[in-house]
C-alpha cells in the first residue's frame, strides 16, 4: 500500500536522497510538509551558500534576511506558481503526487516575508479537507520527524474522517509523547534514523 508521508524539517535535512528515491520508485501518494520540511526543501533546492542544511540560528537572530529568497519562493507557491528546481516539492508535483501543508503561525522564519498570514490558513483549510476526505477509505499514514504538528493534525483528521480501516506508524530517532499517544497507537513506532526507514522501505524489510 503507498503511504500518505508526514515530514517534519529533520527529515529534509538528514534524508533527502532517499526522500528522492522513494518518491521516484511511487511508494508515496501524498507528501504532507510542516512549515520546517518544506522550507528547508525550497532553501536547499536555490541557496548556494549554506555549507549546511541551514543557517546557523546566530546569523539568523542577527539578521533573518538570509531566509528571504527561499522565503520568497515559499510564498509564491503558496499563491500557485511552482516549486523550484531541484526540491521535492516540486519533484512530487512532476510525478502527480499531491503536497499538502500544515504549519503554526509565528512558527516558521519564512512567514516573517508575509504580510498577511490568511493565506496559510486557506492553504490549510483545502489541504486538511484533501486528507480528511482520503481518509474515508483504507489508508497507510507514517509522520516521519514531526513531533507537534503532523500528530495533532493527523489526529482532527482522524476525528473527521471516522476511518475504519487504517495504518498510522512513526519514525523518529527518538520517543515523543504526541506521536506515540496519537499516532503510533494505531501503528508502530520505528525507533530509528529517517534514513534508515526510508532504505527499509525501498529494500523491502518495512512494508
Amino acid at each position: 500500500m503507498k503511504k500518505i508521508l508526514a515530514i517534519g524539517g529533520s527529515v529534509i535535512k538528514t534524508a533527502l536522497y532517499e526522500l528522492r528515491q522513494i518518491i521516484d520508485k511511487q511508494f508515496v501518494e501524498i507528501l504532507v510538509h510542516n512549515g520546517g520540511s518544506i522550507f528547508h526543501d525550497f532553501q536547499l533546492a536555490i541557496d548556494k551558500n549554506l555549507k549546511s542544511h541551514s543557517y546557523p540560528l546566530n546569523d539568523l537572530l542577527y539578521s533573518f534576511s538570509c531566509n528571504e529568497e527561499a522565503s520568497d519562493l515559499l510564498i509564491k507557491w503558496l499563491q500557485g506558481e511552482p516549486a523550484p528546481e531541484g526540491s521535492l516539492t516540486l519533484q512530487c508535483q512532476k510525478s502527480g503526487i499531491p503536497v499538502l501543508l500544515f504549519t503554526g503561525l509565528a512558527c516558521d522564519f519564512w512567514q516573517l516575508f508575509l504580510d498577511d498570514w490568511t493565506i496559510i490558513a486557506q492553504q490549510a483549510k483545502g489541504d486538511f479537507d484533501i486528507l480528511c476526505s482520503r481518509m474515508k477509505t483504507t489508508f497507510h499514514y507514517v509522520c516521519m520527524g514531526s513531533a507537534v504538528i503532523h500528530p495533532e493534525v493527523f489526529i482532527k483528521a482522524v476525528a473527521v474522517s471516522q476511518p475504519r480501516d487504517f495504518i498510522a506508524d512513526v519514525v523518529d530517532f527518538k520517543e515523543m509523547y504526541r506521536p506515540m499517544t496519537r499516532v503510533a497507537r494505531f501503528g508502530n513506532y520505528y525507533k530509528m534514523e529517517h534514513r534508515e526507514y526510508l532504505n527499509k522501505l525501498l529494500s523491502g524489510e518495512i512494508k
